[in-house]
């Protein structure tokens, strides 16, 4: 049996699972939409982190999910600045607890996750990032890193830059977007690319939820889990608040 940290430093391009295992099964799924020639995938970083080895793969097993995700998370942030610039975790689901297969579900199922998964962080929220869903400087912290959320699910049909054939939940570290900053020649030039990308990829409308983090009519919450299309699950309030030692920050 593989423990959950040996697990999470498998690279790109390796399984330590039986070929037909779901482990190996979602690796492969996995890097033939990342590295398509044809039918090229949006997000322009996590297809070179592919190519670079410089991801990494979680695997949540059916049990407590916010206690594995929790040790793979810090597993990760601890090396993450290691793995260079264009990292990420790519975290897959053996199963997925959940009351209906609908979006509304899975939303709230997500959420709950990340907020018992908070629970479990040792270290304080870092004072740069807002633990507020409503402040555009919030974004979700671990282990003192920032990262970026982004859950794809098998009910993505016509957003399909959204879509795998189980869950998984890729964090992206902060850090991957220090030189493609907004307002920049680079950063410009890369949504640009990436939104293109998008909307030949995906049959379902560009969100209305992207935005810039920092920009005071941004929430980047909205961003972690999109609908297939209508961008309404996200209105409102964020469904859970995030604390520390039982007191919000």
């Amino acid at each position: 049996m593989h423990t959950v940290l040996e697990v999470l430093l498998v690279p790109p391009g390796s399984s330590p699972f039986p070929r037909d295992s779901w482990e190996t099964k979602s690796i492969l799924a996995f890097e033939q939409r990342m590295l398509d020639p044809v039918d090229k995938y949006p997000c322009i970083f996590g297809v070179d982190a592919v190519i670079r080895r410089t991801l990494r793969y979680g695997f949540i097993r059916t049990g407590c999910h916010a206690k594995q995700l929790a040790e793979t998370l810090t597993s990760f942030t601890n090396v993450c600045e290691s793995l260079g610039k264009r990292t990420s975790l790519v975290t897959f689901f053996e199963s997925w607890d959940a009351q209906e297969r609908t979006h509304e579900s899975y939303y709230q199922e997500f959420w709950n996750l990340l907020s018992e998964t908070s629970e479990h962080d040792e270290l304080p929220w870092p004072a740069a990032h807002a633990v507020d869903t409503d402040d555009a400087r919030f974004e979700f912290c671990f282990n003192g890193v920032p990262m970026f959320v982004v859950m794809n699910t098998d009910l993505h049909v016509d957003r399909r830059s959204r879509n795998f054939e189980r869950v998984a939940i890729t964090f992206q570290p902060r850090f991957v977007f220090d030189d493609i900053q907004p307002n920049t020649k680079t950063g410009d030039n890369a949504r640009n690319v990436i939104r293109g990308r998008i909307g030949r990829y995906d049959t379902a409308p560009l969100t209305k939820m992207l935005g810039n983090f920092g920009d005071s009519a941004n929430q980047e919450w909205r961003q972690y889990y999109l609908d297939d299309g209508s961008d309404t699950i996200s209105l409102g309030r964020c469904p859970v608040s995030f604390n520390r030692n039982g007191t919000e920050l």
